[in-house]
């Protein structure tokens, strides 16, 4: 491997790691907190690669969720990486054997990175892009590894009752996710819509229409539901003038 390439790549990846390492290390111990044996969280962290996806699994798992539930959440969740991955198709043409791994190594902030660092001169782009994406799956994984080993251990000589509430660290993440969300698009309908959805459906489940695995479903469905109807005209109008737009260009 070109050491230049290495060490560029290591330099505009460094916020990452400080990022990537300390929420991992957070979700190690959330992982290993809800019963789970140590090693199963680098095989999450290789395999499946998605930090709030990883976080959300651990709370529908320890939920009892079914399924079903699990990869309507998960898909909603990631929907995001369809237009991630329609936005690199030019840049990713041509990879060859490195387009699956590049594809499945695409995470927020490396989709930032790809998009907004050039590619050294005199460098592989395809090199470029799949070390960009090793080193911050790198990361992640990493630290995991070591929040599970480290509480496993903090468990064995019962020194864990000092990291009670952790799981909180899920909430918080969510919630700044949220708060990044309404700041980059002043739109807080979405937002509002979903916890009243949230509330609704667990009162129901409070006087006994449905039990509790169909909360997930029960507020989901009621979100999507009402957002059709209020945004659903609007946006399918847009989308019809744009088309016409364009023919009327053609």
């Amino acid at each position: 491997m070109n050491k230049s390439l290495f060490l560029h790549c290591l330099k505009i990846t460094s916020p990452v790691f400080f990022g990537y390492i300390t929420i991992g290390i957070g979700f190690g111990i959330l992982f290993v907190d809800a019963g789970y044996p140590w090693w199963l969280t680098p095989v999450s962290s290789l395999f499946m690669f998605t930090g709030a996806g990883q976080y959300f699994a651990v709370a529908l798992f320890a939920g009892g969720a079914t399924l079903g539930e699990i990869l309507l959440v998960e898909f909603l969740l990631s929907i995001r990486h369809i237009f991630y991955g329609l936005s690199l198709i030019s840049k990713y043409s041509g990879a060859g054997l490195r387009k699956p791994y590049m594809m499945f190594g695409i995470t927020d902030e490396t989709f930032a990175l790809v998009q907004t660092e050039d590619v050294p001169d005199g460098m592989n782009k395809f090199k470029f892009y799949t070390l960009v994406s090793l080193l911050d799956h790198s990361y992640w994984f990493f630290g995991t590894l070591s929040g599970a080993v480290g509480f496993s251990i903090l468990k064995k000589y019962n020194l864990d009752e000092y990291f009670q509430g952790v799981d909180f660290a899920l909430t918080s993440l969510f919630v700044v996710l949220l708060i990044g969300q309404i700041q980059a698009t002043k739109d807080w309908f979405a937002a509002v819509l979903g916890g009243l959805a949230s509330v609704c459906a667990v009162v129901l489940y409070r006087f006994g229409i449905f039990d509790s695995s169909s909360i997930i479903w029960t507020a989901i469905c009621a979100a999507l539901g009402v957002m059709l109807l209020v945004r659903g005209p609007a946006f399918f109008k847009m989308k019809a003038d744009f088309v016409s737009g364009e023919e009327k260009t053609c």
